[in-house]
Formats: structure tokens, C-alpha cells, sequence
């Protein structure tokens, strides 16, 4: 893409809340991508295609497709039932693979093994965390596919609460196990007092930097937004641009941008869930600061960026800072150690409102048409039983969102003295909707990349009240279509 190339892609995939109105949303006249093309879209990233013409649709109002009690006789947790599940067949996962490859090496063995003690096959797709979102869209469409969803946008488990089983049960079961969920847990799955996912964990959002080049010009480590635009001028004169990405393809945009406005003191929406505030002198500073940052900190190979693109411009040599989870450290430490050595990690910088950042969140959601709701139930419970080993797998990347592992020091992050910083980053996190609640409009918000295009609009033609303008329209269309 190039720097002029803004493509306005926030009306091409956008999920509601019932089947029927994401059929015709999806095949209006008014820009929405015909369902072909947005299925034709979602295949081919996937290791095998999922089943989606046999599974029945959701009936209306989300009654669930099979039974929600646990299974009968069920065996403790960590054991396998008598006889298991033999008459299910195959469970199949739908998630994105995991930025730390071993997590996915950890995860699909793990499955494997529970699945031949449980006697049912588990098939875990791994697909690209950019085609994620579209592909969700597509089987909830369709009325089928998976049976457990991996989510990994907060605002996707409110988006499809018709379409997901009420897991409050095996919620609860799980916190009361591990010392309770943290707030922002709430977040990632609680639709109107139901839980409509399990969280898992969130994704920490903290700034890598190369240390040897800010040493080398006289720099600290950044706290502020407003050191980054300053020490990020005389980095990139110095030939070591910073990159935030700045575009639609990229959750790491969705992030930073939206954390930059907070940090400004401008929202998407106010604090009752439902007035759009995004015209606001908040939103107009954060995009005047977005044109000066990306004018004289950054090159433009940030409107072309995906979730891997500031990554590779870290591990390039180039790169002077980043905004990222430390996915991009752990990468460089596999593949260039002694560069790994020179790079360190600080907080998310601070605005004039104060240090916030979005962060992404996953969770774990069972669909009203999977094959045995009390077989997918099982198997979540057991996986949190071995939660630990998944952190431990993601090595630190999966950031716990239950109380008995945010005790300190904290698995992994506690045990390296460049990461401890990481061991309170759950203060300084919000999720889609800030300051009001996570919301099906705000997670429709966010899978439409509304505000990083707002500021591609902003930094390619430097018209702030025009960005402004649009994206305004853009968030008001979403949220009167939920009054």
C-alpha cells in the first residue's frame, strides 16, 4: 500500500447480533462485501477447512444447540472420564496462530493428548491473527464451523453473545479455583451479567526500544507521548525512525491509537455505553500529535504494516522504538541474540490524561452449534487446570487475567529483571468502550480499525476536523444501528 493508499475498509466486515441482520448487512447495496467475497476472503489461511454446512444454524435469540449442564459422570479435573467422549467425534478450535511459536507447539500436543484420554479428536486451526476477525464474521454467517472460538478481540464475545453458549458456570468454577478474575476480565466475555466467554489472558502493550541507540544520542527511555516525539525526531535524523502502524490491518494499530486517545482525554463513546464522543478537543489533539509524530519520528512503511510489520522493522537493525508485546523480543532472541541483548522495555508512555493503553484480550467461547457443549466445557476446564504451562509455553507473552498468577514475581516476568515492569501492566489497561462498558457496537468499532483509519486520513492529508468528521459518521452509523 502506499502512503496515499487509505483504503476505507470499515464497512466491509461488520458482524451484528443476529444472524438474519448480518446476512443482510453483509449483502447490502450500502458497501458491504457480498458473503462470497468475505468468505472467498477468510479460506486458505487455515491449516484445514472447517465443516460449515452440516452444523444448524443458531436458533433465535441464541437458545443453545445442545445441552449446557456438564457431562454426567464426569471425571475430576485432570483425569479422564470413564469411557470419555467417544460418540463425539471431533472437537475443532478455530485460533490464531500464536506470536510465540511455542505456545502453538505446547497447545496442540497438550490438546492432542487430552483428546486421546477423552477418546475425541481435537483439531486445532491455527489461522493469521489479521484473518481472525473476517473469519469469525464468516462461520457465524454461515451458521457453523468451529466449535470452540479462541477470540482474540475483547469486543468479539459481546459482538456474537447470541451466537455463543452461557458459560457462566465454568466462569465461575475456574475463578473461585484461581483467587478470582481481575476487573478487566469482566471485559473479555460478560455480556449483561452472562458470560458469554471464558477469558484467558491479555496481550501486554508495552514500548521495545533499542537501548545502545537512545545511550548513544544522550536519551532515556521514553515515559511520555510527548518524549516520543521529540526523542523520535532526533532518532530518525539519526537515521532510526520509530513505527507504530497506522492502517487496517493491524491490532497492534487498533491499540496504540486508541490508548493515545484515551491518554489525550478523548473516547469513542461516553461513559454511559452509548453517546459517541468522539467529537471531542481530545480526539483533535491526538490526531494533531499523530501528524507531527508520524511527519517526524516515523517512515511511511507504517501505512502498510500488519501485526508483524513493526516486529520486523525491530529485528531489521533500523528500528528505534516500538510498541508492541514482547512477541518481537522473544522472536529476535530466537533468531539475532546479540541484537536481542541491545533491546529493552518500558512502560506505555503517558498523555496529558494520564498512562492507558488498549490492550487485546482472548478468550474462550463455545458455540451454540458445537457438537457436545459438555465436551468442549471439559476440555476448557481441564486446560485451565494446566494454565501455568501455558503461560510458561507463551513464554511471559500471555499476560493472566486470574488474581493467583499476578502474584509476585509473577512465572517469567517476574524471573527477568528487563520484564518486571510487565508484572503491573494490568493498571494501566482499559478495553473497546472505555469509559463505559465493552459493548456490541464498540467491539464492531474496533473490528472496523474506525480510529487507525481516522488517523491514516488524519497523516495523509493533514486535515484533523476532516478526520474527525469521518470518523464520527463512521462510529454514529455503528451505534444507531444498536438503539
Amino acid at each position: 500500500m502506499s502512503p496515499l493508499d487509505v483504503r476505507d475498509t470499515s464497512r466491509g466486515i461488520a458482524p451484528v447480533l443476529s444472524r438474519r441482520r448480518l446476512l443482510q448487512g453483509l449483502g447490502a447495496a450500502s458497501g458491504f462485501a457480498a458473503i462470497g467475497s468475505l468468505l472467498a476472503a477468510c479460506s486458505g489461511s487455515s491449516t484445514s477447512a472447517p465443516s460449515g454446512g452440516a452444523a444448524p444454524a443458531p436458533t433465535s435469540g441464541g437458545a443453545p444447540a445442545a445441552a449446557s449442564t456438564p457431562a454426567a459422570g464426569a471425571a475430576p479435573q485432570g483425569q479422564a472420564a470413564p469411557g470419555g467422549f467417544a460418540n463425539v467425534g471431533t472437537i475443532k478450535i478455530l485460533m490464531s496462530s500464536h506470536f510465540v511459536p511455542a505456545y502453538d507447539t505446547w497447545f496442540d500436543q497438550w490438546a492432542k493428548d487430552w483428546g486421546d484420554k477423552n477418546h475425541v479428536e481435537i483439531q486445532a486451526d491455527h489461522i493469521l491473527s489479521s484473518d481472525l476477525a473476517a473469519k469469525n464474521a464468516a462461520e457465524v454467517a454461515a451458521g457453523g464451523g468451529h466449535d470452540i472460538y479462541k477470540f482474540s478481540r475483547n469486543g468479539e464475545p459481546i459482538l456474537y453473545h447470541d451466537f455463543m453458549q452461557d458459560v457462566s458456570d465454568l466462569t465461575k468454577q475456574i475463578g473461585e479455583a484461581h483467587g478470582g478474575w481481575i476487573p478487566f476480565a469482566e471485559t473479555l466475555g460478560l455480556y449483561q451479567g452472562t458470560w458469554k466467554a471464558v477469558p484467558e489472558y491479555f496481550i501486554d502493550f508495552p514500548a521495545l526500544y533499542r537501548k545502545d541507540i537512545f545511550d548513544a544520542n544522550g536519551l532515556q527511555p521514553i515515559d511520555t507521548w510527548d518524549d516520543l516525539q521529540k526523542y523520535g525526531a532526533i532518532l530518525k535524523d539519526k537515521g532510526n525512525p520509530i513505527g507504530i502502524a497506522i492502517n487496517q490491518k493491524s491490532n497492534d494499530a487498533n491499540n496504540t491509537w486508541t490508548g493515545v486517545l484515551w491518554s489525550h482525554g478523548g473516547s469513542v463513546v461516553a461513559e454511559d455505553g452509548t453517546t459517541v464522543a468522539l467529537d471531542s478537543q481530545g480526539t483533535r489533539d491526538m490526531l494533531s500529535y499523530a501528524i507531527e509524530l508520524y511527519n517526524k519520528a516515523m517512515t511511511n512503511e507504517v501505512l502498510s504494516w500488519d501485526d508483524q510489520g513493526n516486529n520486523l522493522y525491530l529485528a531489521s537493525g533500523k528500528g528505534s522504538w516500538i510498541q508492541n508485546p514482547i512477541s518481537a523480543l522473544r522472536t529476535i532472541e530466537h533468531d539475532t541474540p546479540d541484537l536481542a541483548q541491545k533491546i529493552f522495555i518500558s512502560n506505555t508512555p503517558a498523555g496529558p490524561k494520564g498512562r492507558m493503553t488498549s490492550v487485546t484480550g482472548n478468550s474462550w467461547g463455545i458455540a451454540n452449534w458445537a457438537v457436545s457443549v459438555p465436551a468442549c466445557k471439559a476440555l476448557l476446564t481441564d486446560y485451565y487446570g494446566v494454565y501455568l504451562d501455558s503461560i510458561k509455553a507463551s513464554t511471559g507473552y500471555n499476560q493472566p487475567v486470574l488474581k493467583d498468577f499476578r502474584k509476585k514475581p509473577m512465572a517469567i516476568l517476574g524471573e527477568d529483571p528487563k520484564l518486571t515492569v510487565l508484572q503491573d501492566f494490568d493498571q494501566v489497561i482499559h478495553s473497546v468502550g472505555y469509559p463505559g462498558p465493552p459493548t456490541p457496537a464498540a467491539g464492531e468499532v474496533e473490528s472496523n480499525w474506525i480510529i487507525p483509519l481516522m488517523v491514516a486520513r488524519a497523516v495523509n492529508d493533514g486535515d484533523v476536523n476532516g478526520a474527525v468528521q469521518w470518523g464520527v459518521q463512521k462510529v454514529q452509523a455503528i451505534y444507531d444501528k444498536y438503539k
